[in-house]
């Protein structure tokens, strides 16, 4: 497929793709620019700068040309008065777009499937799709019912397994109402066992970069108690910066046995392990030191690693090289940190299940 065609399909599932996104998407800033310079010139796309935030939409030529060429894909979103047919000009309502845009993005980066004709009607509720990963958009699910609408979700995740409501907190601490939050779970494993699953909905955080992670972390729901802060409404908060290294967590989240791989190999790293069933740490490296797993940035986890290495005084954190850093200042100096290189992990789980 063309590079253009695949940006003005971006656009039309984004209802406005972000401008800095354009450059992700194509490999290359200064083909961007002359990609975009054209698709103005030709009449397929508008740019909307105002309010701090610029992006690109579609004309009524770009519609035309998608509908004719791609209408299974896209039809949905280029017709009647769904959102992205008709984008507001109220910033809030435009940096709604853009927070699901960068997920698009980023997940068709990932390979997941994004779009409509390659993913299972949701008629028969989220039904697996074999080994594929796919993900549906909020705009996809949320007019089926008036009772998720008030969800910060961007869409679910599915997986060959798995179910991951997704959000984007981008550079700033996301609206949170917990009662919403728990509804918009509920429904999400609803929607899982017609579709004939039994699994939970676990929680995917997106977010700007690995230094927001902190403040996430930090978080006490502000002086209205109305932001994000890490609770039990899903039993796993998986935080991902949205950056390219963070590919390799992807492949973990999405695929079982290479999560099941990484963690018999890092299990060779722990000399006394512990066997009780909910134990925080793995057990006892060669030095006696408590030994964590944080290389999966499940928020819940992370918090529970912190507060018994506050009681214990000590401990080995194992986690991925670009996110040693971050969590150093979270845990504090009385921690030791084990970075794990993120090509030779990815070199590693590139190998069949059995090697």
């Amino acid at each position: 497929m063309k590079k253009e065609d695949v940006v003005l399909r971006l656009i039309a599932i984004s209802g406005e793709l972000p401008a800095g996104l354009v450059g992700e998407i194509v490999g290359s800033e200064t083909y961007a620019a002359a990609l975009i310079t054209r698709l103005k010139k030709e009449h397929y796309i508008s740019v909307r700068n105002a309010g701090g935030f610029k992006g690109y939409a579609l004309r009524s030529k770009g519609k035309r040309y998608l509908l004719e060429k791609y209408e299974d894909d896209l039809f949905f979103f280029l017709s009647g008065s769904v959102q992205t047919n008709h984008v507001k000009s109220e910033p809030e309502k435009r940096l709604r777009l853009h927070r699901m845009s960068e997920v698009w993005v980023f997940f068709m980066k990932m390979g997941i499937e994004i779009f409509q004709s390659q993913k299972p009607d949701l008629g028969n509720g989220f039904e697996k799709s074999g080994k594929k990963a796919v993900y549906y958009g909020s705009l996809e699910y949320k007019e089926t019912t008036d009772a998720i609408k008030g969800s910060r979700a961007c869409g679910v995740l599915l997986t060959g397994d798995t179910a991951y409501v997704v959000y984007n907190t981008m550079a700033k601490r996301m609206k949170w109402a917990k009662k919403m939050e728990t509804t918009m779970r509920t429904w999400t494993e609803r929607m899982v066992l017609i579709g004939g699953g039994l699994r939970r909905a676990d929680s995917l955080i997106l977010g700007d970069n690995m230094e927001f992670l902190l403040e996430l972390l930090n978080s006490d729901g502000g002086v209205r108690k109305n932001l994000y802060q890490v609770d039990d409404v899903y039993e796993h908060y998986y935080y991902i910066p949205r950056t390219d290294n963070a590919k390799v967590q992807m492949e973990l989240l999405l695929t079982s046995w290479k999560r099941e791989k990484i963690k018999n190999l890092l299990a060779t790293l722990v000399k006394y392990p512990r066997r009780k069933q909910y134990a925080i740490s793995e057990g006892f490296d060669k030095d006696m030191q408590l030994i964590y797993f944080c290389h999966e940035l499940d928020m819940r986890h992370l918090c529970r690693v912190k507060q018994e290495i506050g009681w214990k005084q000590q401990g080995t954190i194992i986690c991925l090289d670009y996110q040693a850093n971050t969590l150093r200042e979270y845990f504090g100096r009385e921690v030791r940190v084990r970075e794990l290189n993120t090509d030779k992990i990815m070199e590693y789980l590139t190998k069949g299940r059995d090697e």
